[in-house]
């Protein structure tokens, strides 16, 4: 079962980049994000099972920054709305 969570993990990683570099996604759609999200959290719940330091940080930083990034594009969503809203 945590084999499974983790290649859906992987299969999200690789969906997201495939969707950017082929498909023509922007990497600020809500939809990559996501599968950002998904990817290292399925990862982290099948590393709960057979525990790898390596693989532990990346995945840890990997979500960090997507959520950090995630954040960011909020915020900058959020000034653009404000600052069109203003007559």
């Amino acid at each position: 079962m945590y084999d499974l969570i983790g290649l859906i993990g992987v299969v999200a990683y690789l969906a997201a980049y495939f969707g950017v570099q082929l498909m023509g996604w922007s990497p600020e759609s809500p939809r990559y994000f996501a599968l950002n999200v998904l990817g290292p959290a399925c990862i982290l719940v099948s590393l709960s099972h057979s525990f790898n330091l390596a693989s532990f940080v990346t995945q840890c930083t990997w979500l960090l920054v997507t959520l950090i990034g995630g954040v960011r594009l909020w915020r900058r969503q959020q000034a653009r709305a404000l600052a069109a809203s203003r007559p």
